[in-house]
């Protein structure tokens, strides 16, 4: 997994608790690089699977509710980090039915060894559905960017979901017309 999917996540730690939060979770993770992490590295995603269950230990918020808030902060930082990128949508459905074929083709271009996940999008009738495969348990997280994704643009339509029992996969449907 992208180092800055790390290094994002140690940020969210020190921004929603503090930077003492951040390293005791770090420390209690007990993670063989001891949380040392950079945005261009590689490392192995129970690394991430290991901090958050620690930090729901830490602070008694469950690991998926600890994800999916993570995510949405993650979405944010994807507008800083890859302006370039996230800059050419106009509203939340078109940036998230262009996940699969233009966003994550960006990724394996800036890094050639990622491993992103499978995203599709299709229309039906007034609703979007998106669907998210994954060989990671980080379903939540997904669901996160997808709520950021619809705040940042002010898209108001509700949003359901559907989580695999493995957490590997999802299907988010935002219902209704959009309104521009």
């Amino acid at each position: 997994m992208k180092g800055v999917v790390f290094t994002e996540l140690v940020r969210f730690m020190e921004e929603a608790q503090s930077a003492d939060f951040a390293e005791a979770v770090l420390e209690g993770a007990a993670l063989p690089n001891d949380g040392a992490f950079t945005s261009v590295g590689n490392y192995p995603s129970e690394y991430a699977l290991q901090m958050v269950g620690e930090a729901s230990r830490q602070s008694g918020i469950d690991a998926a509710e600890l994800c999916r808030l993570f995510g949405k902060q993650l979405y944010g930082r994807f507008f800083i980090l890859y302006p370039h990128i996230m800059e050419a949508y106009r509203n939340a459905e078109d940036l998230l039915s262009h996940v699969g074929s233009h966003i994550h083709a960006e990724v394996c271009t800036l890094y050639p060894d990622a491993n992103p996940p499978k995203v599709e999008s299709r229309k039906n009738g007034d609703d979007m559905e998106v669907r998210y495969t994954s060989h990671r348990p980080m379903a939540a997280i997904a669901l996160g960017l997808v709520q950021g994704c619809m705040a940042h643009f002010g898209d108001e339509r509700s949003l359901s979901w559907d989580f695999g029992e493995d957490s590997k996969s999802a299907t988010f449907t935002i219902n209704g017309e959009r309104s521009e």
